[in-house]
């Protein structure tokens, strides 16, 4: 039998809790426990989910002191996990009845990482691809389920094993944007798969915190995670070098662009090595794409 923990994250969200834990709690009867994981919120998320916690006993509550970010707050979540397949919910996220079993099955395959749900309105699944010197994806829908580059770090159900075997989120993306693009891409470069399932079907709402914050914060962090995504992964020479001539060509379009070089370098010094057990080239990863 399959034990399946979900976990949902929250910073400062107590609004879109009393909209959408409720269905959380009503469509994840096959979940031996539910996660809240609260990553240091001033406001009642806490209060509310507590009081939720007196009829449901399988909520299991997790409140943080300090602000850990997306990712960390993640990570803490899925070691304290008791089940063999962690289910990854944002706050917005209302999951229709019976999202989870469609996804079971693929489990089957011991290589398979995890599997992305269909979000009602943005139903695909990301294709990798190789372009003017960066790692790009684009949406691309099925009928079935599909291969995908990487599953949504709000939006899916993953194997725990192989996901603390990779450590996880990797915090060199901090505050957010791009965890789950790296941790899908170090997977299949590790010799795992990703997979995006239609009939696991959640409606996502797009109100979570990053809305929050300024568009040139948001832009700014997006650029520099998107370089962060090469100069952690590629290793292929001829790629990097591409990845080099891409770069001048930004900065001779637009000068700002040395400050998200340099951002991402003062990211990089601060950081442990990547996690990747290498089995597949990534000509090889993109190659599965076309």
């Amino acid at each position: 039998m399959k034990t399946i923990s979900v976990i949902v994250t929250n910073w400062n969200s107590v609004k879109l809790l009393n909209k959408y834990f409720p269905q959380v709690i009503k469509t994840s009867e096959l979940a031996q426990e539910i996660i809240f994981a609260d990553d240091a919120s001033s406001d009642d998320s806490v209060k509310y989910v507590s009081e939720l916690q007196k009829n449901h006993p399988k909520i299991h509550i997790i409140a943080h002191r300090a602000n850990l970010g997306f990712g960390e707050n993640s990570n803490d979540a899925v070691k304290k996990a008791r089940g063999e397949f962690v289910v990854l919910l944002n706050s917005d996220i209302s999951p229709h009845p019976d999202y989870l079993n469609p996804s079971l099955k693929h489990f089957t395959d011991p290589k398979v990482f995890g599997i992305g749900f269909a979000e009602i309105g943005h139903e695909n699944y990301a294709k990798l691809m190789w372009k003017e010197g960066y790692i790009q994806h684009r949406p691309e829908t099925s009928a079935s389920s599909h291969i995908s580059g990487w599953v949504s770090g709000g939006s899916s159900i993953i194997r725990r094993e192989i996901f603390l075997k990779l450590g996880g989120f990797d915090p060199v993306y901090a505050p957010f944007y791009s965890e789950d693009l790296d941790l899908g891409y170090r997977a299949w470069k590790s010799g795992y798969k990703c997979l995006w399932e239609p009939r696991c079907r959640v409606e996502h709402r797009h109100e979570s915190t990053i809305s929050r914050f300024p568009k040139y914060t948001l832009d700014y962090v997006k650029e520099r995670n998107r370089l962060l995504t090469v100069w952690r992964n590629i290793t292929d020479p001829k790629m990097l070098f591409e990845n080099r001539l891409a770069q001048i060509g930004r900065i001779l379009t637009g000068p700002n662009y040395i400050k998200i070089i340099l951002a991402a370098k003062r990211q990089i010094n601060n950081a442990n090595p990547p996690i990747i057990f290498p089995v597949l080239s990534d000509r090889e990863i993109f190659k599965k794409f076309l």
